[in-house]
Order: C-alpha cells, then sequence, then structure tokens
C-alpha cells in the first residue's frame, strides 16, 4: 500500500478558516473513491502544526460523541483535559438538541458538518466567535464511529471554561457525501461469540504537540 504523502502547512500566520481547510484537505487526501477515511490513516506527524485545534470523537449513542483524542486548544477552552469528556461539554444546554442532530448527521449521512460558534458577551468576558468541523472516518470495523474534527476561536481571556452556543446568524455548512453504510453498530461483535466474549481492545494514541 502506497504511503500517502501531505506537505504540513506552516501556520504562524494562517487564518482561522485556513486551519480547518488544512484539517479537511488532510483529510481528503486519506479518502479512497467511495470509502471513508479510516481511523488508523491518520499521522499525526503529517499534520503536526494543526494538532493543537485538531481532536478526534468516538460515537457512544446517537448524537453523543467523546473525545478519544484531543488538542491543546480543547483543554485551553474547557480548563481540563479533554479526553474521555463528552462533545456536549462544550456546548450551552439550550444547544444540545441543535448538536446531537448534526452529530448523528456527520456520523450517520455521513456529512462533513462546520459550524459557526458564538459565546455569549456578558459583564465580565467580550463576545468570541468560532468554527467546528466535523468529518467521519471508519474504525477498524468499517463503522463510521470516529470524527475527525477541528476547533478555531477567537482569543479569549478568563480561567472558567467557556460553553458555546451554534450561532444563527452565520451559515452553517451539512455537506452530505453520498456514501452508503452498512449498520452501524456501536458495540461491534460485543456478542457475536456468546456473552463471554472479549470486546475488542481500544488503542489511544495522543499527540498534543
Amino acid at each position: 500500500m502506497s504511503t500517502i504523502e501531505f506537505r504540513r502547512p506552516h501556520l504562524d500566520h494562517k487564518t482561522d478558516t485556513a486551519v480547518l481547510q488544512s484539517v479537511e484537505d488532510y483529510w481528503q487526501t486519506l479518502r479512497h473513491a467511495d470509502r471513508l477515511p479510516a481511523r488508523n490513516d491518520i499521522a499525526p506527524d503529517q499534520i503536526d502544526d494543526l494538532l493543537p485545534h485538531a481532536f478526534i470523537l468516538q460515537r457512544v449513542a446517537p448524537g453523543m460523541a467523546r473525545f478519544r483524542v484531543a488538542g491543546q486548544r480543547l483543554h485551553d477552552l474547557l480548563k481540563m483535559d479533554a479526553r474521555g469528556m463528552p462533545l456536549s461539554t462544550l456546548f450551552a444546554p439550550q444547544t444540545h438538541d441543535q448538536l446531537q442532530d448534526l452529530v448523528e448527521a456527520s456520523f450517520m449521512d455521513p456529512a462533513i458538518i462546520s459550524m459557526p460558534l458564538r459565546f455569549e458577551s456578558s459583564s465580565l468576558h467580550p463576545e468570541v466567535s468560532g468554527t467546528m468541523l466535523l468529518l467521519p472516518m471508519r474504525d477498524l470495523q468499517n463503522q463510521t464511529s470516529r470524527i475527525l474534527g477541528a476547533i478555531v476561536t477567537e482569543p479569549m481571556t478568563g480561567t472558567r471554561p467557556r460553553r458555546f452556543v451554534i450561532a444563527q446568524d452565520r451559515p452553517l455548512r451539512r455537506e452530505n457525501l453520498g456514501i452508503r453504510l452498512a449498520a452501524t453498530q456501536l458495540m461491534p461483535h460485543a456478542n457475536k461469540k456468546g456473552p463471554n466474549a472479549a470486546r475488542p481492545a481500544l488503542k489511544l494514541v495522543v499527540n498534543n504537540a
């Protein structure tokens, strides 16, 4: 199998849009005709300049996903390690229903999702805008249960975690990829060999460079 070479972008003065475009460009290089990229196709050293903004999600229930790998930007926003935490932790409660719909669409349509974010202004903090990109991927069982994502925001100050809403005054991208999927199993093959069969091991690879 040939190795895909991807020229790493230099981000010193890149715009937020360019960061997200670079992540999507890399994801596109890993696509194979009508198949989505696989989780194991991701080579962190190919996108090391983008890693602070990047994350990988695992689907755990319809419309719900947890961070499996999380870059430094997620740590800065949550003020803690994001790994193992639900994606919804980043969002205000009134946004959860729409977020769940968009996350499920990314996994099951499947679709590219780019959602505009906003942290509402208050007496202590100014309004802050951002964008989150979701790109569906396959796992070892060929199920679409992973997402390569990225988040960019305007500079923030303060020591408290931020909770975003999905901005309604900016366009939201929901691009159906037109790929027909087999039924996704949230716990693949858990009962295939009987109740005592071992579940497949999870391997976590983290690079927060």
